[in-house]
């Protein structure tokens, strides 16, 4: 077994050694969700808390909870939720919510070296390695990096820039659900041979690879997903 497999459950590498074996000609990608798959918790959702927090949102109400206001909209619809908190970024000058993603990302302490391992690894062997994530793109920009996954290759939420300015206008596909499917299809242009994992914002994803693989944390289940995964037969790894 390859050493940047070994922390990984027997399932789960069988897997990927597997798949690398029998997928030798032509172009072979990999695609990984960021949030609950790279890195433990959800660096968007962080750092839209920061930004709040800070007060650094401009056409905004700061007497309403918006946090809370994005958390009750996730719960009717993911997608329109994800989109919703890169919208509130609108009117803010592109070069800030770069730097703040940067200095973010730098700080952010919940990376995983098994899997950064693992995308160097795949790298290693000819695979090219995306995230498809429904963060925000500027933080996921400069988190992606440090993960292992290079930057041109780091795709996020993202509305159109104007001027400088962040809009409102949000970039389609939104990179949730069947959007990260379009997404892959529109800017990497070939089937993944595996795609990781952890929630059912990656369902698609994970079904339209070759092969799926699924990331938990422990004590943290998502029982659809697993349930998917049993019934697909895709191994799951916990952390």
């Amino acid at each position: 077994m390859k050493s940047w497999l070994e922390p990984f459950s027997e399932g789960f590498a069988a897997a990927i050694e597997r798949g690398l074996a029998q997928s030798r000609k032509g172009r072979r990608v990999a695609a990984f969700d960021a949030d609950g798959t790279l890195w433990d918790r959800d660096i968007g959702e962080a750092f839209l808390r920061w930004m709040i927090a800070g007060r650094k949102l401009m056409n905004v109400d700061y007497y309403r909870d918006l946090y809370a206001e994005y958390e009750a909209m996730v719960e009717v619809d993911r997608v329109t939720a994800y989109g919703h908190a890169v919208q509130l970024m609108a009117g803010l000058p592109l070069a800030d919510v770069q730097e703040w993603s940067a200095q973010y990302a730098y700080s952010w302490p919940n990376y995983r070296p098994a899997m950064k391992e693992l995308a160097l690894g795949l790298r290693s062997e000819g695979v090219e390695t995306w995230i498809i994530s429904a963060s925000n793109h500027w933080t996921v920009n400069e988190a992606g990096p440090l993960a292992g996954i290079p930057r041109d290759c780091c795709v996020g939420i993202r509305t159109e820039v104007e001027g400088g300015l962040v809009t409102a206008r949000l970039v389609h596909p939104v990179t949730c659900s069947q959007g990260k499917v379009d997404t892959i299809r529109k800017l990497v242009g070939v089937k993944p041979l595996f795609a990781f994992g952890d929630s059912m914002g990656d369902f698609e994803m994970l079904c339209f690879a070759r092969q799926g693989l699924v990331v938990q944390q422990h004590g943290h289940p998502r029982p659809e997903l697993l349930r998917h995964a049993a019934e697909r037969k895709w191994p799951v790894h916990v952390f």
